[in-house]
């Protein structure tokens, strides 16, 4: 708590605090310090979505996956920091303030698991859970030069993480660990998943796939520069290394599909109304966001037939990636198109549904805050395979960038390993990126 004392003013990581243990249990993980993205159930803890409206909200019971850890012993020390209703792809609100990057204070940490990677990354929480949709663990892990886990969709249950006791998304929407190490994740993965009974077996160095190429979408010159420096070291780690994608995985149709899909769900929880007024209003953020926006207001017109037939495509998809990973590999792409920026206000708001208007800027040329953001994450959203955020080296303001090690479905614990392989190989090579914040 001495160190939360002393940073967190700061940073603004941690919103809320809990000074008391909620258990006594003398479990694997007794005492270890935790938080949880405010976001989550715990009962008796207020959890406020980052909305004034739900600043008072306790829920009357804890998310099956943090009820794990509790069981073996984890104290929730405190709640971490989210734009309001986890909707945007930075990390500030009206009730707690802005998160800054413990990297260099005026950039951003990526949202919308902000507060948590930022509070991990700076050492104030052993361990953060968070939530992702559609890039919400993994932005803010690359930008913050952290590790985190997104398991294989419905791999653990997902009660507890939305307002008002609402029914959980049916798809996309996952909760996962941060972390400082690849054997942080494991510990963590070890604990929140339920036992397979299965052995341990010899870890297997999977063949590496790697890409930058997202469809149309324009990416950083460091991040390429990152990539490659990468796929030679680890090359001549003695890992098979090639660049290369699924030839029938088309990153344009599936953030389309991606957009149908969350688009209907999410907006099963908007009254029509509402929905048909978001739409009107979304019209010129849709025109200036091809790759997200726009897939999004086709899922909220709600049309049950393009629903079912996106899900067809959702599956063909990810037949795709399983064919292409084969028996032991892994695919290796960018989070985000563009690096760590400064802090950027939104040029609209309505009750945490914000626009961007004004434009990020990749090498030199304007890119849409949305497009650029979620071009490499929500085609794998959409696909359920599990992914490692990994750092991978930093940029040329010394910010993090960070790689989506994506692996078979149901294998996290292979993933995991190849990431603290590949962690390792980065540190022989004595690249900057792991000297500690």
């Amino acid at each position: 708590m001495d160190r939360i004392n002393r940073l967190n003013p700061k940073i603004n990581a941690i919103v809320a605090t809990n000074g008391k243990p909620l258990n006594d249990i003398a479990g694997s993980l007794a005492g270890l310090p935790i938080t949880v993205k405010d976001q989550i159930h715990v009962q008796g803890m207020a959890c406020t979505f980052g909305s004034e409206q739900h600043k008072d909200f306790r829920p009357s019971q804890t998310a099956p996956v943090v009820e794990r850890l509790l069981s073996a012993g984890a104290h929730v020390i405190g709640r971490t920091n989210l734009p309001p209703f986890a909707m945007d792809f930075q990390c500030s609100n009206a009730l707690f303030g802005t998160t800054k990057n413990p990297w260099n204070l005026d950039y951003t940490t990526g949202g919308s698991s902000g507060g948590g990677a930022a509070a991990v990354a700076a050492g104030l929480s052993f361990l953060d859970i968070g939530t992702d949709l559609s890039g919400s663990l993994r932005i803010p892990a690359s930008f913050c030069g952290v590790f985190s886990l997104l398991p294989t969709e419905n791999a653990l249950p997902n009660e507890g993480m939305m307002a008002n006791g609402a029914a959980p998304l049916r798809h996309f929407a996952r909760m996962g660990p941060i972390a400082r190490t690849p054997e942080d994740l494991d510990l963590a993965w070890t604990h929140m998943s339920e036992p397979t009974g299965e052995t341990e077996i010899e870890f297997e160095m999977p063949d590496i796939f790697w890409s930058v190429d997202s469809g149309g979408i324009e990416v950083c010159d460091s991040i390429l520069h990152c990539f490659d420096t990468a796929a030679i070291e680890w090359r001549k780690s003695g890992f098979q290394v090639s660049q290369g994608q699924p030839e029938q995985f088309d990153f344009k149709r599936a953030r389309r599909i991606f957009g149908e899909i969350m688009g209907f769900e999410t907006g099963e929880l908007i009254p029509a109304p509402a929905r048909l007024l978001a739409r009107l209003f979304g019209r010129a953020s849709a025109l200036r966001s091809p790759a997200f926006v726009a897939n999004v207001m086709l899922g909220y017109r709600h049309n049950q037939k393009r629903y079912e037939d996106a899900l067809v495509e959702k599956q063909v998809l990810s037949d795709a990636v399983d064919a292409f990973l084969g028996d032991n590999g892994v695919w290796v792409l960018p989070v985000t198109a563009v690096s760590a920026f400064k802090h950027m206000a939104p040029t609209s708001d309505r009750n945490g549904v914000r626009d961007y208007a004004n434009p990020l800027f990749i090498n030199g040329q304007p890119a849409n805050y949305f497009d650029a953001l979620t071009s490499f994450v929500t085609p794998i959203s959409l696909t359920g395979h599990p992914v490692v955020t990994l750092p991978l080296g930093l940029d040329r303001n010394g910010l993090p960038i960070g790689a989506q090690l994506i692996g078979k479905k149901g294998q996290e614990r292979h993933l995991i390993q190849t990431a603290k392989f590949l962690h390792d190989v980065s540190k022989k090579a004595d690249c900057p990126m792991f000297t500690r914040v």
